[in-house]
C-alpha cells in the first residue's frame, strides 16, 4: 500500500484541533511517576513540570496505515496509545507499552496563541529503558512519589492525575 495522502484542505476551519497525547508512566517498583521540566524556549507552559506526550501528526497515521495495511477509511486502533509510546520514546528515551496504555482524563483548552487542542492522558507503566531527554524539549526529570509532587512546580491538574494514575498502578 502506498501512503495516503493526507490533507485538511477540505476540512472545515472551525472543526479542526491539535490532537495531544500525554502519558503518566508509572514504575509500579517504587511506586513513582515521570515527571519532565519543560525548557523555558516552550510556547505553553515553560519551566513547567509536566508528562510526555504530543501532537498527532499526519506522519504519523499515513506511517501506521501503511504498516498495518489497513486502508484509510478502516483507520488505526489505538492510535492515542501509539502515539503515547512514541511521545514517551522520543521526549524522555523510555519503553512503554501502547495496549496498556489506559485514558485516565481528556479535555479540550485553547492556547495561549489561540490554537484549539483536544488532549487524553493515558496511564501506563514503565517498560524500560533509560531517561534521555529530548534536546531543547525538556532541561530535567524526576521519578516522583505521591507525597514529593507537591514539591514541583507543575502544570494544572498534573499533580491531581499522577496522584490517581500512582494510586490506581500500584495498589498494595
Amino acid at each position: 500500500m502506498t501512503k495516503p495522502i493526507i490533507s485538511n484542505d477540505q476540512a472545515k476551519q472551525d472543526k479542526l484541533f491539535y490532537v495531544v497525547a500525554n502519558l503518566i508512566i508509572i514504575n509500579v517498583a517504587d511506586k513513582t511517576c515521570l515527571l519532565l521540566k519543560r525548557s523555558a524556549n516552550e510556547k505553553v507552559h515553560p519551566e513547567k513540570w509536566a508528562f510526555p506526550g504530543g501532537k498527532l501528526e499526519h506522519a504519523d497515521v499515513a506511517n501506521l496505515l501503511v504498516e498495518s495495511g489497513n486502508q484509510p477509511i478502516d483507520g488505526i486502533d489505538n492510535i492515542l496509545g501509539k502515539l503515547a509510546m512514541r511521545e514517551a520514546k522520543e521526549e524522555c528515551g523510555l519503553d512503554v507499552s501502547a495496549e496498556d496504555a489506559a485514558v485516565t482524563k481528556n479535555k479540550v483548552f485553547v492556547r495561549p496563541d489561540g490554537v484549539p487542542v483536544f488532549m487524553t492522558i493515558l496511564a501506563t507503566t514503565y517498560q524500560g529503558g533509560s531517561v534521555v531527554l529530548e534536546e531543547d524539549a525538556f532541561t530535567d526529570y524526576a521519578w516522583v512519589t505521591e507525597p514529593e509532587l507537591e514539591n514541583y512546580d507543575c502544570i494544572q491538574g498534573v499533580t491531581d492525575e499522577a496522584r490517581l494514575a500512582i494510586e490506581k498502578f500500584c495498589k498494595a
